[in-house]
Order: structure tokens, then sequence, then C-alpha cells
């Protein structure tokens, strides 16, 4: 399918102290098959060679514009950016992420193909995580019920994503409130506002995933972020009757999930959480959580709590018992 001439894209990159990657990032956004109305580089106060590096590349590219403003964080810098963009839909790219040069050619098909105007492309993606040699990993979209792929993180992450600029706008845009879960806070307020995403599965966008990578650098911080998220969604699914089975258990899964890695870290900061919660909200739910069946009857049968704290014991009196 030809994507249609009227299809404006415009391309965002917040840099911070990015000189090390940033011109693979801006070239993989100059080498579209379909290209960017304009790619629009935001430099967030870097103390590095970034501003300098972005403005030689801006000297033989006319299609790249380069701005400069004191650091607002990520937040601040992709808003910027989503100010000046022109087009109708917008691409995020963070400063260290590279597309395939048919991502945007590709998507623009889908929303050209689409029998209603999504808000966002939700899409998968790739993941490389450098700490651990370079290991791949796929990240595939459920987007068959939007809810319950948001709840699974399913619905695709900032860089692989197409965003209806007028439709990020109306929500407010970037907001830090949303701490870690910056994507999904996005999402879940033009969900809740009746945005509507069409799934991408074909994986065109590398998410490189370093030490320095937010939710990486500070896993609790994020655990919190993740599972506050999850609260405010279930909070927002019954008070508008739309708590199906299906969301209710991803959300239960995902929580429990989460409160057990948060528990590995801080278990009194676990258990708060865990009776603010979870306890009272997924009585009825018949989730499989946990790491096996032996797990979901002691908590079922003593708590979160004791469950913690037996559990482990179990896992070691088996491995004696298996020499």
């Amino acid at each position: 399918m030809t994507v249609p001439e009227d299809m404006k894209i415009s391309v965002v990159i917040p840099c911070y102290n990015s000189e090390e990657f940033v011109e693979d990032t801006v070239r993989s956004a100059l080498d579209q098959t379909h290209p960017a109305k304009e790619i629009i580089c935001i430099d967030d106060g870097s103390t590095d060679g970034t501003l300098e590096l972005l403005r030689s590349i801006a000297e033989e590219e006319n299609d790249l514009i380069v701005r400069s403003q004191a650091n607002q964080g990520i937040c601040g810098a992709r808003n910027s950016g989503l100010g000046i963009a022109d087009g109708k839909y917008v691409a995020f790219l963070d400063h260290d992420d590279l597309i395939q040069p048919r991502k945007l050619a590709h998507q623009a098909e889908l929303i050209a193909d689409c029998s209603f105007s999504p808000d966002f492309v939700a899409a998968a993606h790739t993941e490389v995580h450098l700490e651990r040699g370079g290991t791949e990993r796929r990240r595939p979209v459920h987007a068959q019920d939007p809810w319950t792929g948001l709840i699974h993180s399913r619905l695709g992450r900032t860089s692989s994503n197409l965003w209806r600029a007028s439709s990020v706008q109306k929500v407010g845009a970037w907001d830090s409130e949303d701490g870690l879960e910056l994507d999904t806070g996005l999402m879940f307020r033009l969900l809740k506002n009746g945005g509507r995403a069409v799934a991408d599965s074909v994986p065109l966008t590398t998410r490189y995933v370093r030490r320095t990578t937010a939710s990486m650098g500070n896993r609790p911080e994020w655990w919190r972020s993740f599972l506050k998220m999850r609260s405010d969604i279930l909070r927002h699914l019954k008070s508008n009757g739309c708590l199906n089975k299906t969301r209710l258990e991803a959300l239960h899964v995902n929580m429990i999930r989460f409160i057990r890695k948060l528990h590995g870290h801080d278990p009194e900061l676990a258990l708060r959480m865990h009776r603010r919660l979870v306890q009272g909200n997924f009585q009825r739910s018949e989730a499989s959580f946990g790491p096996g069946r032996l797990y979901r009857m002691l908590y079922d049968a003593i708590g979160f709590r004791y469950t913690e704290a037996l559990y482990p014991l179990w896992l070691r009196i088996r491995t004696l018992f298996a020499r």
C-alpha cells in the first residue's frame, strides 16, 4: 500500500548528555523511506558535546531542527518538541533508540488502512540489554483488548509507538507525575478519554536498555510507579463498570508479581502496599499467580506476609531432599 502524501509525521528526539550515541539515533530518523516532515531534537541542558554534535548534523540536514533549553527532564523535553511539531502524528524517539528505515512508512500505511483514525499505534519492539552482553528480547503487543494490553505492559513503548499529536495534547501530553511509567500513563489517559489504538506487530524499533536507563537504575522506584499506575487503572475500571474478569485477573497477577519484587528489596514497604492496593480488591479473583500452586495455596490460607516468609524455606527444604 502507498503511503498517503498528506500523512505528515514529525519525529521528536529529547537529548541529554548523549553525544556517544545520539548521531546514530538521528540518522535512523533521517533515513526513513517515508521522510519525516521534520526531526526535532531538543537538547535538555546537556553538559557534554551533545548540542554541538546536533548542530553540526543540522548544518548538513535541512529537515533537522535543533533547540536548546535549560534542563526540564524527559517530559519537559518531549513536550517542548511536541509544541514545535507540525505533523499530524508524532514519533517520540529516545536519544539512544533506533528505528528501521521502513518504520514510519509501515505505520503510516497501518493508519491509512484503518477504518478509524487511531490516537496511537501500539507497536512491538526489540529490546537489547547491553549489560547482558547485548541479549535481545522481542516485546510483542496485545491490543485485542487495549485495557488488558495496558495492564500487562503490552501496548508498545514510547519510541516504538506513533502518536496522534492533537490527542496527546488533549490529555495533557507527557506528565512527570506518572513517575517511571510515562508511556503507560500517557496511554492510560488516552484510553480514559475514549482514545483508540491500532496494533503493529512488526518490531521496527530497537530499544537499548542500559544501566543508566531510568527503570534499570532505580528498580524500587519503577516497581512503585508500576503498582500505583495499576491501582489507578483498577480504580478507573471499577468506577466505570468496565472491570471484567480478564482485566481483574490481569491486574491481580501483575500487582502480586511486582509487590513480590518490591518485597525482596523493602519487605515492610511491600507489606504496606499489599495491604493498601491488593487486600480487599481481589477476593474473587481466580488468577494464577506466584511461582506455583503451593504459593497460591499458602497465600489464600495464611496471607502474603507469612507466605513470603515460609515459601523460601519450602524451596530450600525441597532442594535438600532433591540431592
